[in-house]
């Protein structure tokens, strides 16, 4: 996957974050990397989260300092004074009267809630027009405990928007264990988006972690429905899943919205392939294509998307006069201020609940439809709704993942230093003479000093690979370390057993490449070495080998898990160096 950052051409391997392109950034710069990651904005000029998805030809720019934070007590509080917002205008002329769900055999639904007695401000919209209003967040990766934020939030808008629609765009999954390690994998975040309201939620790559048969079993626990238009669901699988929906507001107004999904380069999301082999995938610019007669069938027509903002931007580019609005997820781009593409408004509200945007759309006499945004901080918000939060406790309340099975002595505080520790706990579990780690596996980059639970093991390591254990000559070692360059994001492998030194030419390529054991002798090419790493690494790393490797059965997670217990308490890796990056 080609990128560029501050006009520097980068070439990363697929699934690469924004964390991983300022990283190779500075590396192929010379540059120091700093331990506190500076901020990056996209080509539009849109703040986007380090843990944010990137696609082909995606476009960086590095940014350091402050940005405003929009209040959310403020912006209520605006909200209930005003009850309006600045808009831009479309010449888009409203469309029929024809009524679809995109769902066969369902019947039309209206987007209608239980409000408050409260209305909206008089003199909001005129009398000949009509409205609708919409709140959207997206990539929520199981960010359970943001949710009384929000729910506190939307329900303040609904005093004053009753018939406001609730809309997520995709990846609800992920991201936190109290979700991914619930029995009922995945539960808790439907089961919290039940209770605050959702009308409709995109189909995201992340929502097929939980495997063909779980995301069928929680949509159909849902009580909103997931859309998406260039999936083809497999049809041992009862999917509840629509290409579109139409929902009518109680003042008449007909909202058509189409989803589509990313696809990685290899045809399907950026998911693991047995989640998806059954499935079948489109072109998300294709089939766009071929619901274009949505605009005459609604009165605003509005693209619910999971591409990622550049991506966005390609398909408002791309498509003819006809969608109003773009709801995005994947890249957890900031949109901050309105953003219009070839007449076309694009939105996206960051990740995790940290933010959600609100849009008006009004559809006047004559058909034409303005438009209006704004972000809302949901993360600083001082209310939450008690309710909501009762749940989250009870979630969160889970003796299981929040034991204690060791502690640390000192604070960890970057990646390598985790993974040094993952790649010592793979090397005791295995009892290998040599473990590696690849940096993308190891998923936080902090954690303090005291009490480690397994909730923390969890976080540092989500994805349920296996520990594998492989024969290796020193050489075919040699061989392995220098093809995971590239595919690390010309990052090194985290070690244990040996220590690295590589040295690195003007286009950040391996020039050479020295092995060393724990005593400082260099590598034996010829001798062999029992190596440690998990199953992802095997799968993914183009080297010379002869033996596959085997598997023990057990997860790289839970190696960590049975080390921590062992040790009892964790030595300071503060310091440590065992790969060695130089020009």
């Amino acid at each position: 996957m080609k990128i560029t950052v501050n006009n520097v051409a980068l070439e990363l391997h697929n699934g690469a974050r924004v964390k991983d392109a300022i990283i190779s950034y500075y590396t192929r710069s010379g540059q120091k990397i700093p331990k506190r990651l500076p901020a990056a904005e996209d080509f539009f000029g849109n703040r986007v989260a380090p843990d944010g998805e990137l696609t082909e030809g995606n476009t960086l720019v590095i940014k350091s300092g402050p940005k405003r934070k929009t209040s959310a007590m403020k912006t209520i509080a605006m909200l209930l004074s005003a009850g309006l917002l600045l808009s831009c205008s479309s010449t888009r002329q409203a469309g029929g009267t024809r009524d679809h769900d995109g769902y066969r055999g369902s019947s039309q639904v209206t987007g209608v809630h239980a409000g408050t007695a409260l209305t909206a401000p008089s003199g909001t919209v005129p009398l000949a027009d009509r409205q609708a209003v919409i709140f959207s967040v997206n990539d929520m990766h199981a960010a359970i405990d943001n949710f009384p934020k929000l729910a506190w939030i939307v329900d303040s808008l609904r005093t004053i928007y009753p018939d406001m629609l609730l809309i997520a765009a995709g990846d609800n999954q992920t991201g936190n264990p109290i979700n991914d390690q619930y029995p009922e994998k995945g539960w808790p975040v439907i089961d919290l988006m039940n209770a605050v309201g959702f009308d409709l939620s995109a189909v995201g790559n992340h929502e097929f972690d939980t495997g063909p048969m779980g995301f069928s079993n929680l949509a159909g626990m849902a009580n909103f429905r997931f859309i998406c238009a260039n999936l083809i669901p497999d049809k041992q699988f009862s999917l509840r899943i629509s290409p579109y929906r139409i929902i009518t507001l109680p003042n008449g107004l007909k909202i058509a919205f189409l989803a589509l999904l990313q696809l990685g380069q290899n045809g399907i999301p950026d998911s693991h392939p047995d989640n998806v082999r059954n499935f079948v995938f489109r072109s998300p610019f294709d089939t766009a294509q071929d619901y274009l007669w949505l605009k005459d069938s609604s009165d605003i027509f509005i693209a619910l998307t999971h591409l990622g903002f550049e991506e966005d931007v390609r398909l408002a580019e791309t498509m003819p006069a006809g969608i109003d609005l773009i709801i995005g997820g994947h890249s957890h781009t900031r949109v901050e201020k309105e953003q219009i593409h070839n007449g076309i408004m694009i939105t996206q509200a960051e990740n995790k609940l940290k933010y959600g945007t609100l849009v008006k759309l009004t559809v006047s006499s004559d058909g034409k439809v303005s438009r209006s945004m704004q972000l809302i901080d949901i993360r600083n918000s001082k209310k939450e709704k008690p309710e909501i939060r009762a749940i989250v406790d009870r979630y969160n309340d889970n003796p299981v993942l929040n034991q204690v099975i060791a502690t640390a002595t000192d604070d960890f505080s970057s990646y390598e230093e985790l993974g040094y520790l993952m790649a010592d706990a793979q090397r005791a579990a295995a009892g290998a003479d040599i473990a590696l780690m690849n940096p993308g596996g190891v998923r936080i980059d902090q954690l303090p000093k005291g009490p480690v639970t397994i909730k923390n093991v969890y976080q540092l390591d989500p994805f349920g690979n296996e520990l594998v254990v492989t024969k290796l000559s020193g050489g075919e070692i040699f061989s392995l370390l220098r093809a995971a360059w590239p595919v690390d994001d010309r990052s090194p492998l985290y070690t244990s057993g040996i220590t690295t030194d590589i040295k690195i030419n003007d286009q950040g390529n391996p020039e050479e490449i020295k092995i060393f054991t724990n005593d400082g002798k260099p590598l034996d090419m010829n001798t062999v070495y029992t190596v440690a790493m998990n199953s992802y690494m095997t799968q993914v790393y183009k080297y010379v080998h002869a033996d596959p490797g085997q598997s023990l059965f057990f997860t790289t997670a839970d190696a960590l898990i049975r080390y921590l217990k062992q040790e009892g308490n964790i030595r300071s890796y503060r310091g440590e160096k065992r790969v060695r990056v130089t020009r």
